[in-house]
């Protein structure tokens, strides 16, 4: 495999943030910060060159209800019942299946689609729509499951932060020239940095209790087998998902697991144990997440993304 095709190979660059993450000592670093900015580098690459305005909300009224009850009613109650299972003896455990459940989808939603070469509109529709019902629903979940060891405010801050910035971000660079072999190999690298980060900041904790971190790993993985086994009866028996199958089952699966561990390390400061749950889900997803966009297409081969919205 040549150097161009290994860059171009998340499932490398996933296995290097994890060996890294293991084997270079714990930093002293502002994570929480650097993987909100990793995040937004993220989403700002997967939406260049793409124009998507409320009005294509409006006309696709389907899509979107579609993309939100995936997200917010699926996916958030299958976490929330893996969650039940901390909920008496594990309550920090239990309040970071709630933030992870509370997040919208994941954006590599839209990274999906330029990866399995899918209709990247309906992607970036379906991120649309469920950002911006988490502007309500994601602070009202962790606030009404959580309470007051919550701010939802703060929750409803980094929502925003999400929304917003990309959007002007991609329309700066609108004018700008950005092939996929340039798009790509910068994600994949955004992928290993939000691994590093989560996984290295907190070995301490991963390290203090191995049986429970053991415990959570087979929850985040049934959790994966679940929702993956439910978006294939779906997508098996509706036509919802014609032409973006892939991406639907990217969407049903994923929540924000990144945006979660920052929550988490934020938010839920004094309750270390709670970013468990959000990044070992992580690392588990974004693994399947790299074999799958693989086996559908993924790599080398994916020709360039059809044109904007």
């Amino acid at each position: 495999m040549g150097a161009a095709k290994l860059v171009m190979d998340l499932r490398i660059w996933v296995a290097l943030g994890i060996i890294a993450s293991f084997t270079v000592p714990t930093l002293d670093l502002p994570f929480s910060t650097l993987i909100i900015i990793d995040l937004i580098i993220q989403m700002t690459l997967s939406m260049h060159g793409l124009r998507l305005s409320l009005q294509d909300l409006r006309e696709n009224k389907r899509g979107s209800a579609l993309s939100i009850l995936l997200c917010y009613g699926i996916n958030t109650v299958a976490t929330l019942l893996i969650g039940l299972m901390f909920f008496r003896e594990q309550k920090e455990i239990w309040y970071g299946w709630v933030m992870l459940a509370s997040m919208p989808c994941a954006i590599a939603v839209v990274t999906a689609a330029t990866l399995m070469s899918e209709r990247i509109e309906i992607a970036v529709l379906a991120v649309t729509a469920t950002y911006l019902s988490g502007i309500v629903l994601t602070p009202v979940l962790s606030f009404t499951l959580i309470g007051d060891a919550v701010d939802p405010l703060k929750i409803l801050e980094y929502i925003l932060l999400f929304i917003i910035l990309p959007v002007i971000l991609s329309r700066l660079l609108a004018h700008v020239e950005l092939s996929r072999e340039v798009k790509v190999p910068v994600i994949n690298l955004t992928m290993a940095i939000m691994v590093f980060c989560s996984v290295n900041s907190n070995r301490a904790t991963l390290e203090a209790d191995p049986t429970m971190v053991l415990l959570v790993l087979g929850a985040a993985v049934l959790r994966l087998v679940a929702l993956n086994l439910i978006m294939w009866y779906l997508i098996r028996r509706t036509s919802f998902a014609e032409g973006s199958e892939g991406t639907y089952r990217v969407l049903g699966v994923w929540k924000n697991t990144g945006l979660s561990v920052s929550m988490c390390m934020v938010i839920l400061e004094a309750m270390p144990s709670a970013v468990i749950p959000c990044f070992l889900s992580m690392i588990v997803e974004t693994l399947w997440f790299s074999f799958y966009t693989r086996s559908r297409g993924g790599g080398t081969a994916v020709s360039e993304p059809p044109a904007p919205a």
